[in-house]
């Protein structure tokens, strides 16, 4: 029997190990579906605003495109109306009544109810709740200004609606600085999805830092400013808490939050057993040269850090050794691929006439081209069935046969280079992500380059949505596709200079080990044994080893020469 003999015959009886249900012992699918955020966006825009008799900052949100049917139950709605006039080229004004049993408004792009009234009856907020959640599922505008603002989260703290059933509120007892103050917690209209606003906050002084690479414990200041917040939050549970600064507007498009206006927005999630509480306060954007992280935050990876709270330690003290028992692992550092090493990927997936390839590009794009590169590179090569996946709703993921029926005799995965966070937001504890670690159960091969190499592990580094900097990104951490437990895998490596970085990771996480990649190199994993392959060297980051003063805090291995993932150690 020949090589491609043996190879195809080791698909074949784990396909049949597959079909009759037998896991395998290093590829388990613990992953789960509910540990992320089903919805990743929303579909239109949605502007919260403390003030609801003035435009000063939600103004700057405005412009000559913005058609506005205006709902004003404030003292002068005439003066409000002008403030728009002055700002869009159509605003119409219109009472609450008139909005009931009509929720079709084509004319307009923009809705805005502003309010400064302290009491708003049941029947109106339901119906304001309706339109503002169809407004927004037809990809329009929503402006939400006044006292009643904060109900555009999940929850809303207190408010003058009295609940109309006992289990539409809790009564929950906090003790700031000593005291004891009495308050409920309401349901919103979720329009900023698991969010609760605390509105028309003073500024912090100082100002509170920018603390979103490292989770850190609040200031004194910080929990001055938030009494009422936190409190709201523990109960909560996987709620990500805003509290909103006066004269300043916030903004929500698809799963970006900016604010305009004089003040700032401060996000923060409540401590759980094994992180602290975390904060990060974004203000207007002033300049070009302004870091990002100051101006612009992304809702989604918090979200998804408010649920990393209520599930247990990630990663775990003692993670599972780095095994693949079934299979191959291809993971290049980017760039170009080592010269035969797609060959070699199609033939550990049984060779051009009977590998099943499946294609996964890493998009933010909803969809993507018809004609994917990888795909006419398998088709040159003579591979008879080549297809590619992509999907931004996880829904599609884990339900829709059509979309699956790739992945379900696929015999080899690879996965393209671009954000890994993309990866992570549409496969994480889905069925295709399941489907993906069968593969490997049926002896096939799984291979990518960049973000594909990153993702093979089970923790993900480097998968912050905004820019790429950090190593270690809060709420995405465990994002990992987890065919390769017990390491950290990054990419770009000498080209870039991330070895400060990947340090970074391993001082903080000395269970995992660490492994950078540099471009055109890559490591072919089978069992336990990493082979090195291509142009570069790939860096080994071990923490269970003493590191010396002056001495390199890894082990280099040049191509041609095979690392032990399981003993940590070069092979000899």
């Amino acid at each position: 029997m020949n090589a491609r003999q043996t190879i195809n015959l080791s698909l074949l009886i784990g396909c049949l190990v597959g079909i009759s249900g037998v896991t395998s012992r290093g590829q388990e699918f613990d992953e789960r579906y509910s540990d992320w955020p089903q919805e990743l966006k929303i579909d239109g825009t949605v502007v919260v605003c403390a003030e609801a008799e003035s435009l000063s900052a939600t103004g700057q949100l405005l412009n000559d495109e913005s058609r506005v049917l205006l709902v004003a139950d404030v003292a002068d709605p005439a003066k409000l109306l002008e403030q728009y006039q002055s700002r869009v080229t159509q605003v119409n004004l219109a009472s609450i009544a008139e909005l009931e049993g009509k929720l079709e408004f084509p004319q307009y792009n923009t809705l805005a109810w502003h309010s400064s009234s302290a009491q708003v009856d049941q029947a109106t907020t339901e119906l304001l709740g309706r339109l503002c959640s169809k407004w927004l599922d037809q990809g329009r505008t929503l402006i939400l200004a006044g006292r009643h603002a904060d109900r555009a989260g999940h929850s809303r703290i207190g408010g003058g609606v009295a609940p109309t059933a006992p289990a539409e509120a809790k009564n929950i007892q906090a003790n700031p600085n000593n005291g004891t103050a009495d308050f409920s917690i309401e349901p919103g209209w979720n329009l900023l999805p698991e969010c609760v606003i605390q509105l028309d906050g003073a500024a912090p002084n100082p100002q509170t830092p920018d603390s979103t690479e490292l989770p850190t414990t609040e200031s004194t200041n910080a929990g001055e400013a938030h009494r009422e917040l936190l409190p709201a939050l523990r109960q909560l549970k996987s709620v990500v808490g805003i509290r909103l600064e006066s004269e300043t507007a916030l903004r929500l498009r698809g799963r970006k939050v900016r604010v305009a206006g004089s003040g700032g927005a401060t996000f923060v999630l409540r401590e759980s057993q094994h992180l602290p509480q975390r904060q990060a306060r974004i203000v207007a954007r002033t300049g070009r040269r302004q870091p990002v992280r100051q101006w612009w935050l992304d809702l989604t990876g918090w979200r998804r850090d408010a649920i990393e709270r209520t599930l247990d330690q990630f990663p775990p003290q003692h993670p599972k050794t780095p095994l693949v028992p079934d299979g191959t692992l291809f993971i290049v550092g980017g760039g170009g691929l080592p010269d035969g090493l797609m060959e070699d990927f199609v033939e550990a997936a049984g060779g051009v006439e009977h590998a099943r390839l499946v294609y996964v590009p890493c998009a933010e794009d909803e969809q993507v081209s018809e004609s994917q590169a990888t795909v006419r590179l398998w088709t040159r090569m003579g591979v008879r069935h080549a297809s590619f996946i992509h999907t931004k709703d996880r829904q599609t993921a884990n339900e829709d046969d059509s979309f699956l029926a790739p992945l379900r005799d696929a015999t080899g995965i690879w996965f393209g280079g671009g954000r890994q966070w993309n990866f992570a937001d549409s496969y994480y504890g889905t069925t295709a992500h399941r489907l993906m670690k069968e593969v490997l159960h049926r002896g096939g091969a799984i291979g990518g380059s960049s973000a594909g190499a990153s993702i093979q592990a089970r923790y993900l580094a480097r998968a912050t949505p905004i820019e790429n900097f950090r190593i270690m990104a809060p709420g995405y951490e465990r994002g990992g596709l987890g065919f390769l437990s017990g390491v950290a895998i990054d990419q770009h490596f000498s080209q870039r200079r991330r070895q400060a970085d990947m340090t970074k990771l391993v001082d903080r996480y000395p269970q995992l080990l660490g492994i950078g990649i540099d471009e055109s190199t890559a490591i072919v994993v089978r069992k336990s044994l990493a082979e090195v392959v291509g142009d570069g060297q790939v860096f080994f980051y071990d923490r269970t080893r003493p590191v010396f003063p002056n001495r390199p805090d890894y082990v280099a291995v040049d191509a041609g020469n095979t690392f032990d993932l399981a003993n940590r150690q070069l092979k000899l």
